[in-house]
């Protein structure tokens, strides 16, 4: 439970676009994580606004991430864009 916290704490961003997106994110699909995907999403957060936006908007991913960021923010983004 300590790890889901920090992981709802660290959601909260700078960016709009990202403190929708990762709360949209940990409100839906954080419970169906594994403890490890869990710790991989809480690292991924560690890093500045920009650099998380700039690996999920673009298709420059991490091959460390790739399984995260794919269910984050789907390569058919043309469904998350509609939702707006």
């Amino acid at each position: 439970m300590i790890l889901d916290n920090q992981i709802k704490y660290r959601c909260r961003r700078g960016l709009l676009e990202l403190d929708l997106i990762l709360n949209n994110f940990y409100e839906n699909k954080l419970p169906q994580l594994s403890i490890e995907m869990k710790k991989l999403f809480l690292e991924f957060l560690e890093m500045d606004d920009n650099d998380i936006w700039y690996v999920l908007d673009s298709n420059h991913q991490s091959k460390k991430y790739d399984s995260l960021i794919n269910l984050i923010y789907p390569k058919n983004k043309k469904e998350i864009k509609s939702e707006k």
